[in-house]
């Protein structure tokens, strides 16, 4: 697939959108081919005019690269918001003293589930056992640090945590009795995985996304300058996305025009490859108000990592959460 590069050293630009600078400038991690979804509800809001209506000048996306290329951009100042930062760097960085918070959710719930060998049939059955995780800190280690010991298990002396690679040979690796259990990811390895559990070959033995519905996978950060000095920006850029998310449920619940939108920003033929091949993930937010970040959920994220030492043992949701942003838009959307 051919793809034009239109990268500067820190960001690539949306092509619709000049390089001047803008009033508003948020970043997102990665775009293509990891992360295709995450800038879908702005790059709608930008095509549907939200950003104006609500006041907002030019709105331009950056993309910072690596896990923490959000978040480091905005502590830096370079970025107005993040809008899939991991709640836990918004949380570090905060303890440390730095001015970022978190004002609302990319993506609530855990779109992954738990799945091993024949004969395993509830997480309490995972004691003692094997599981697979791709690397240290990786998702499915974070995942199982948060998960286990809510059934009694301890991550660190009740099981074994090895690395079982990828998707087809995690898979494989459950097969031939490498591993007891793994996790996988609703979108991304859905389809192949459940089609071996249909199949026989696998059983699931939890679904995550049920057990933990108000968990925020991915925050929306920014500035407390942005708070303080410019809060109409803030409420009108978090009423926008919210304004696009209900769009997407209410409009284009397939994601056909959310795609093309992302499809035509890459300049690129078509999303082949990509999660997006087969339209919008299931496990973006409903509507509007999945767009608002939980407090129980953020404060699942503050108890695991309490416990890992991640975190001061006086930190609380208070600290870092902002939703006076997303209520006010709320209300003005009728939705409050």
């Amino acid at each position: 697939m051919e793809k034009k590069d239109t990268r500067s050293p820190d960001f690539l630009a949306v092509p619709h959108i000049s390089r001047s600078k803008p009033e508003v400038f948020y970043s997102v991690e990665h775009f293509y081919p990891t992360h295709p979804d995450h800038p879908l509800a702005t790059l709608t809001a930008e095509h549907h005019g939200y950003f104006s209506q609500e006041g907002l000048g030019r709105v331009a996306l950056g993309i910072a690269g690596d896990d923490t290329g959000s978040i480091d951009y905005l502590v830096k100042g370079v970025t107005h918001f993040s809008i899939d930062c991991h709640p836990l760097m918004v949380m570090q960085e905060n303890a440390a003293g730095k001015d970022v918070y978190i004002i609302g959710s990319y993506r609530n719930g855990l779109p992954f589930s738990i799945f091993g060998r024949k004969g395993l049939h509830s997480v309490h059955d995972l004691k003692g056992k094997r599981l697979g995780i791709i690397r240290n800190m990786g998702v499915a280690h974070r995942i199982f640090l948060l998960v286990l010991p809510k059934f009694g298990i301890d991550p660190e002396r009740d099981v074994e945590l090895v690395d079982a690679g990828e998707t087809f040979e995690k898979m494989e690796n459950i097969r031939n009795g490498f591993i007891d259990a793994t996790i996988y990811h609703h979108d991304a390895e859905g389809p192949l995985v459940e089609k071996r559990i249909d199949s026989g070959d696998f059983v699931k033995i939890a679904d995550l996304s049920e057990m933990f519905p108000h968990y925020v996978t991915r925050s929306m950060a920014t500035t407390g300058k942005m708070v303080r000095e410019k809060p109409h920006v803030v409420k009108a850029f978090v009423k926008a996305v919210m304004r696009a998310t209900q769009y997407m449920h209410d409009e284009d619940p397939m994601g056909k025009e959310a795609v093309e939108l992302a499809r035509r920003a890459l300049r690129v033929d078509s999303m082949e490859g990509s999660r997006l091949n087969g339209g919008r993930p299931v496990a973006w937010p409903l509507s509007a108000k999945d767009v608002m970040a939980s407090a129980e959920g953020l404060a699942a994220h503050i108890e695991e990592a309490r416990q890992r030492k991640q975190l001061p043992e006086g930190f609380r949701v208070e600290n870092v959460l902002r939703n006076d942003f997303a209520e006010q838009a709320l209300r003005e959307l009728g939705l409050r």
